[in-house]
């Protein structure tokens, strides 16, 4: 093999790489990006559950500190208070204890945590409880905090080591001395009752919860490792904690993602531990592999290539190649293959044809886009606002008359009509634009003549959809002065669309009299016939051409009769796609 073939083998090789290249350093990219967003996404939805679990221990918490308030100032506690002292004989001070001890009962019942609840006297030093054998002994109560959660400590070993309590007193500023306290609500429940919460949502998800309170005993799961807790609140206590947010955390190589969330009636945190290691290793393993195929891609592609070169006549591959694509309608086809041979003014010949049919093609396209736009142009100016002297004499009527709101609403709509339909730089607006026109130009009508009355019902979709300019007004206008106006009572005209697949209709309908179908013949004749402006008949053929003009022969405007004998307008037009677009180009 001499160097010239050496050098192009060279050059076929290098080109595959140079191709696998920023396919594999985009791989690298994504797989770094998904590895980001999975990541992201974990510590969202992980948050996102934390913090409906710590809605649902607020509720909970909430709902016995609302029933602790409420039950110190029931009217049977109150009572209670100084019940022993007061001329009440042993049956009625039983009846009235047990209805205070119902109480309790039916709110431990409708609570699905288990839980004790006892009501102290402290002038008779009675008690009432839903537990057994408990006595009132002032001294408990010094070392716990009034109105909020009591905590054991981690190092409490004693026997209420495993209990939350809230101590409600009344009156509330009894809760610094409490000789002077006429009531206690005590309300405890087991830590087990927050270890069974974290349990099921375990349960739901990876990774393993605790619930965190600084200088407090933690809870955990019962699937947490004693390790694992161990350094995650280590971790926990040596940061500064916000409402939400997430930690990273390695323990033995592994990477841990610690995502907690606030739960405030307690004052701490429930945090969730998710190995993200392990959910990231079938994605890394996907990378791995994909990495084997991209190699495996290079050795083949190099044997490919080599195939190719020995076997195959690369300058005649490109100018079938090329002769494919131009037949296809891509006249920016070039050859760029660098050829030492006959092949060398074949090759130039081709690119130089291929150059002369790409700007003729695109010269005749011009000519037909300036000659279309002209056409549109001059059938656009063929509307004639020939209503707006009898607008302008409403005006000078409203004015001597001196009323001066109808004379504000009918220069509005003119200047919003007039607006609109002088503005022609742009020949393309959105349907909701075109509706919003006519109804400006129908309620100028109705101003002047009060029994015109106007609906408009399009359907939501079409109203973005870009048509011609003032594409409805003369339909809107032809049914006016050729109905509407010789009617002796109340003139109706609707306008309706609708949108089936990629076809679009727009319906005007008006009740202007009998419409006998020798009449509708002859419009129907005259729409694809020459405009004459003197013709009655002129907005509709303007609208005809315009609509097959720009949507193509399939499109335009079709005529008949409708229920109220009078004229059905239906403009319609299929909606362009990019294929269609390309198609017209060619």
């Amino acid at each position: 093999m001499g160097h010239n073939e050496r050098s192009l083998f060279s050059k076929l090789v290098g080109s595959l790489i140079l191709l696998l290249l920023p396919v594999l350093l985009l791989s690298i990219y994504s797989h770094n990006m998904n590895e980001k967003v999975i990541t992201k996404q974990i510590k969202q939805s992980s948050i996102g559950q934390l913090s409906t679990l710590a809605t649902q221990m607020d509720n909970i918490m909430m709902q016995l500190e609302t029933f602790s308030r409420v039950l110190i100032r029931d009217p049977n506690v109150i009572e209670f208070q100084d019940m022993s002292l007061l001329n009440f004989s042993s049956y009625e001070q039983i009846s009235r204890k047990k209805i205070i001890q119902d109480k309790l009962y039916l709110q431990i019942a409708s609570s699905d945590w288990t839980q004790e609840i006892t009501v102290y006297s402290p002038r008779t030093g009675q008690s009432i409880s839903t537990a057994r054998g408990v006595a009132y002994h002032p001294e408990l109560f010094l070392k716990l905090r009034k109105g909020i959660w009591n905590f054991p400590s981690p190092s409490d070993n004693s026997e209420g080591f495993s209990k939350l309590e809230l101590i409600t007193v009344e009156p509330y500023q009894a809760a610094v001395d409490m000789s002077k306290a006429n009531s206690i609500v005590e309300i405890s429940f087991d830590m087990n009752n927050i270890v069974r919460m974290l349990d099921q949502f375990d349960a739901q998800g990876s990774g393993n919860v605790l619930f965190y309170k600084s200088n407090a005993a933690s809870l955990a799961s019962s699937t947490c490792p004693p390790e694992l807790l161990k350094d995650a609140l280590d971790t926990l206590g040596r940061t500064q904690l916000s409402e939400q947010g997430d930690i990273t955390l390695k323990v033995e190589g592994m990477s841990y993602l610690l995502t907690y969330s606030t739960v405030r009636s307690l004052g701490g945190y429930v945090v969730n531990i998710v190995p993200v290691q392990d959910i990231l290793t079938p994605l890394r393993m996907t990378n791995r592999f994909s990495y084997l195929v991209y190699g495996l891609l290079l050795v083949v592609g190099i044997a490919v290539a080599w195939v190719l070169y020995r076997n195959v006549q690369v300058p005649l591959r490109e100018l079938v190649k090329g002769v494919q694509k131009i037949k296809m309608g891509q006249y920016g086809t070039r050859i760029s293959l660098q050829v030492k041979n006959e092949f060398r003014l074949i090759i130039s010949r081709f690119n130089e044809m291929t150059d002369e049919i790409q700007q003729l093609i695109e010269n005749v396209f011009v000519q037909k886009l300036q000659a279309r736009d002209a056409e549109l142009k001059q059938l656009q100016s063929q509307i004639n606002p020939h209503f707006l002297y009898n607008s302008l004499s409403y005006i000078i009527s409203m004015t001597k008359l001196e009323k001066k709101d109808a004379v504000l609403k009918m220069a509005y709509h003119l200047s919003d009509y007039y607006r609109y339909s002088t503005r022609v730089q742009n020949q393309q607006v959105k349907l909701r634009e075109e509706l919003k026109n006519t109804a400006d130009y129908l309620s100028i009508h109705r101003m002047r003549m009060n029994r015109i009355s106007y609906d408009i019902d399009v359907d939501a979709d079409m109203l973005d959809l870009e048509v011609p300019r003032l594409i409805l007004q003369p339909i809107v206008e032809n049914a006016l002065i050729h109905g509407i106006e010789s009617l002796e009572g109340a003139g109706i005209i609707t306008i309706t669309g609708r949108r089936i697949g990629e076809t679009c209709s727009i319906f005007v309908d008006d009740n202007g009299g009998s419409l006998t179908s020798e009449r509708l013949s002859e419009l129907c004749k005259l729409l694809d016939s020459p405009i004459d402006e003197r013709s009655e008949s002129c907005g509709l053929v303007n609208v005809h051409r315009r609509l097959r003009l720009r949507y193509g022969s399939k499109s335009g405007l079709a005529l008949s009769i409708n229920l109220a004998s009078g004229l059905r307008a239906e403009l319609h037009w299929r909606e362009e796609t990019e294929d269609d677009e390309a198609v017209d180009r060619g």
